[in-house]
């Protein structure tokens, strides 16, 4: 089967009307719509488009949304985490090693020291309550 331009545009339209709203989902999904309909064997397209949208499970496309933004939504989370995590031990080792400088009377040991706290206040802490918060309400 060919598709024609008034099927693309119907296609398009479909899949706006049955909530998509990403557009680069969208897109992907046309174009995964329009492939499955050119090897579809019933050269219909009024016959081969509801049967290939069947094919999307019994939620259809609105799922299909639903899981790529929480997909975007984990992505984020997680890099937000690893970005925690990093500033955490990072202000950790300055600390720790502005406090064994400041002990063994070393020079840098001031600098170290207050980098190290600031980095725990201003950098690690309101990330950590963030998530925490997240959590809590969620």
């Amino acid at each position: 089967m060919e598709i024609t331009e008034s099927q693309l545009a119907f296609i398009r339209e479909d899949i706006r009307n049955k909530g998509i709203t990403l557009d680069s989902l969208a897109d992907n999904l046309v174009d995964h719509i329009c492939c499955a309909l050119e090897s579809h064997p019933i050269s219909d397209f009024s016959v081969a488009y509801p049967e290939v949208i069947s094919r999307f499970g019994n939620e259809g496309l609105a799922e299909i949304e639903l899981q790529t933004r929480l997909l975007f939504t984990i992505k984020k989370e997680a890099q937000m985490k690893k970005g925690m995590y990093l500033i955490g031990f990072v202000a950790l080792f300055l600390s720790t090693s502005g406090l064994l400088f400041k002990l063994q009377q070393w020079p840098g040991a001031s600098i170290l020291l207050v980098t190290g706290v600031l980095l725990i206040n201003f950098g690690f802490l309101p990330l950590f309550l963030m998530d925490r918060y997240k959590r809590a309400v969620s």
